[in-house]
């Protein structure tokens, strides 16, 4: 019986230190379980991810024509934010058919074709790399419009500018000159004498609010024998100039 008594208060033993080891490691992997909770919880919910503006949503340099005539909302400026380029428009005159793509022999970079946009207006477009407008071009020595007048709608000092000019004889010996300064961009199109204004105009480029003004949309009368012609023209803000110089590291 000694045995037996010996023998049944070990068992006992033995099963109560088992329980006891058992319910140790359950409270251990609880409170590991209970640790790693928090750090995840910490993790998503005391230290979020900090989430980095895109430096370019504040350039906003979509500009439309801000008058009561056929040139009524269509776009002539805007910005290329993948491509990192300007875009620049002149409104095509109804009837007058111009549509030429290519690029400038020198700069293959800078380029033209018409332009189609949303509300099936026809446009004649240059893009320019943001690099030749931010910091300025060497193209040429500046000059001013082909019939010698300063570039209108430009700030003081700026009425002349590099230029790079080219003409086409399949399309009536129409004439583009490109202006390029520092945060300054002009674009001249000759017109055919058939659709010629007696006087010249000058309308606003406004964004879509209407509340900034980003250029002008200038017609420019017939000067003796030079033709006359559309001239868009835009001034980049120093602000946007900055936030584009130090996003493309230039």
């Amino acid at each position: 019986m000694t045995t037996f008594f010996k023998t049944t208060i070990l068992a006992f033993a033995l099963i109560g230190l088992t329980n006891c080891s058992g319910g140790s490691v359950g409270s251990s992997t609880n409170t590991a379980a209970g640790t790693n909770s928090g750090q995840s919880n910490g993790g998503s919910g005391g230290s979020t991810d900090v989430v980095t503006p895109d430096p370019l949503a504040a350039v906003d340099l979509k500009g439309a024509v801000d008058s009561n005539d056929s040139n009524k909302n269509q776009i002539a400026f805007d910005f290329d934010k993948v491509r990192g380029e300007f875009i620049v428009m002149i409104p095509m005159p109804s009837g007058l058919a111009f549509s030429p793509t290519g690029s400038f022999a020198k700069y293959p970079d800078i380029t033209f074709s018409q332009i189609l946009d949303p509300s099936g207006k026809i446009k004649f477009g240059v893009r320019i790399p943001v690099k030749y407008i931010i910091k300025g071009s060497s193209f040429s020595a500046p000059s001013s419009l082909p019939n010698g007048n300063a570039l209108p709608a430009m700030p003081a000092g700026q009425g002349e500018l590099p230029s790079l000019a080219l003409n086409f004889p399949q399309y009536n010996n129409t004439q583009i000159t490109l202006y390029v300064g520092v945060n300054a961009i002009g674009l001249f199109m000759t017109l055919p004498d058939n659709i010629a204004f007696p006087i010249g105009f000058t309308l606003p480029i406004k964004n879509k609010d209407k509340t900034k003004t980003f250029g002008y949309l200038t017609y420019i009368a017939k000067k003796g024998t030079y033709a006359p012609g559309l001239f868009v023209s835009s001034i980049i803000p120093p602000a946007m100039a900055r936030i584009l110089e130090d996003y493309f590291h230039l």
